[in-house]
């Protein structure tokens, strides 16, 4: 992996991280407000965005190295998906 790419991947995963943590956590403090409920929103916000954050940037870390993998590791060997022991 280059250096731009390596860098690329790490400034598009902390702008995901940001925005998943941030727009519900910020959602649930504006419900609670609204609503006077104090910590019910902001916990269900930050589990939310908790969730998604890791979501995206699992799903992007795959991608990446889905695309940067070897091909023996993307083949399965044999037919049957196992090796064949003869």
């Amino acid at each position: 992996m280059k250096k731009g790419t390596a860098l690329s991947l790490a400034w598009n995963m902390s702008w995901t991280m940001l925005f998943s943590l941030l727009l519900p956590l910020l959602g649930g403090i504006w419900l609670d407000k609204k609503l006077g409920t104090a910590p019910l929103f902001v916990l269900v916000g930050a589990v939310l965005g908790i969730l998604a954050a890791t979501v995206g940037v699992a799903r992007m870390t795959l991608r990446t190295f889905r695309q940067y993998a070897p091909e023996e590791l993307e083949q399965p060997p044999g037919e049957n998906g196992k090796e064949d022991l003869e």
